[in-house]
């Protein structure tokens, strides 16, 4: 079996590294290659061991060129671009849509939700993270029969092989990670860790990620006077150890999928402190291996108790990796992949 995976981004974020860990299971099994425009994916994906075919960038001219000479027996795309290009490009191959986040302008009628509906009329498959990118996709009664949910997991070889690539130390007290972009908040994050810095003077926090919404975290930062404790330490190509130094995740998002920095920090024995969206209501027992709230005082709150309270911290720390051992199920992700190939495959060679 031979699968092309394409994506739009030359840069690891969390569906980007949902896709590698997919290669990465599969190695030596069957025939994954990993289709995006070129950048630092190269050396991420190099790092991880996984097959790689760079463009200059995805769009339908390009990806003929790659189909005509990978002939995959499957196109994997993963987001609405990618299944939009893919599904055009495909011919009689068979195109599996992966929808990793659950963006606000697919839960309303818009040019693109209207362009995803279309694309889905030529797609055997649709794979939702969560139920939220399924349920609340405004025109989900036309692609629910050939939906399913398959919720994110860590694989745990790549966290061990990548770990000690970094050889820095840190001391941050709590974090946030991730990309600084609209749909994380990143100047709702800045607000409330800035609140946390106030009432723990001697509190460090970490961010980690680059993006376009920087300088507005850095303005926040400033003008509560706390700039001094922030540290931006850009993207990390390898962000577990800054991770597991910290006592804390800080999330804001307005919106997501399942998001891997979340799952990451529970296999980590990280507490999750964020507001109650998608997917991250599905994984974060309130009290117990985090805290869920959409109010900035109780984040703050939270967030406090933790890095505060060492029988709290040492409690929830317990409950994350207990949750992680318990709900990361490598094979049965894996099986419900393959089971999801084989089912497309079956569906092609019948028509």
């Amino acid at each position: 079996m031979k699968v092309l995976h394409a994506l739009t981004s030359n840069k690891l974020s969390g569906a980007e590294n949902v896709v590698a860990d997919i290669c990465m299971m599969f190695e030596n099994e069957y025939e994954m290659v990993y289709c995006s425009p070129d950048g630092q994916i190269r050396k991420d994906l190099q790092d991880r061991g996984v097959n790689f075919i760079p463009l200059r960038k995805l769009n339908v001219f390009e990806l003929i060129k790659v189909v005509k000479k990978f002939n995959p027996d499957i196109i994997h795309a993963h987001d609405v671009k990618a299944t939009l290009i893919s599904t055009v490009v495909s011919g009689k191959i068979p195109v599996i849509s992966h929808l990793h986040g659950n963006s606000k302008d697919m839960t309303r009628i818009t040019i693109k939700s209207i362009l995803y509906f279309l694309s889905s009329l030529k797609v055997k498959k649709i794979i939702g993270v969560s139920e939220s990118c399924i349920e609340e996709y405004v025109l989900n009664k036309f692609i629910k029969n050939k939906a399913i949910v398959l919720k994110n997991i860590i694989y745990e070889k790549r966290l061990n092989a990548l770990f000690d690539k970094d050889i820095n130390n840190y001391d941050f007290d709590f974090i946030f990670l991730g990309r600084l972009s609209y749909a994380k908040n990143p100047e709702r994050v800045a607000k409330v860790a800035s609140k946390v810095l106030k009432c723990c003077p001697n509190a460090k926090f970490g961010v980690i990620g680059e993006g376009e919404l920087k300088d507005e975290m850095i303005k926040v930062f400033k003008s509560e006077g706390v700039i001094d404790r922030v540290t931006f330490t850009g993207k990390l190509p390898y962000p577990y150890k800054a991770l597991k130094s910290s006592k804390c995740l800080l999330m804001c998002s307005r919106y997501e999928g399942l998001p891997i920095a979340a799952l990451e920090a529970m296999a980590l024995g990280v507490p999750v402190v964020s507001t109650p969206v998608d997917g991250l209501k599905e994984i974060i027992i309130n009290g117990e291996n985090g805290f869920l709230s959409d109010l900035d005082h109780e984040l703050v709150d939270y967030v406090i108790e933790i890095l505060s309270d060492k029988n709290r911290y040492s409690y929830m720390t317990d409950a994350c990796k207990r949750f992680f051992k318990e709900n990361n199920k490598e094979k049965l992700y894996k099986n419900a992949l393959l089971e999801l190939y084989n089912s497309t495959l079956e569906q092609k060679y019948n028509y």
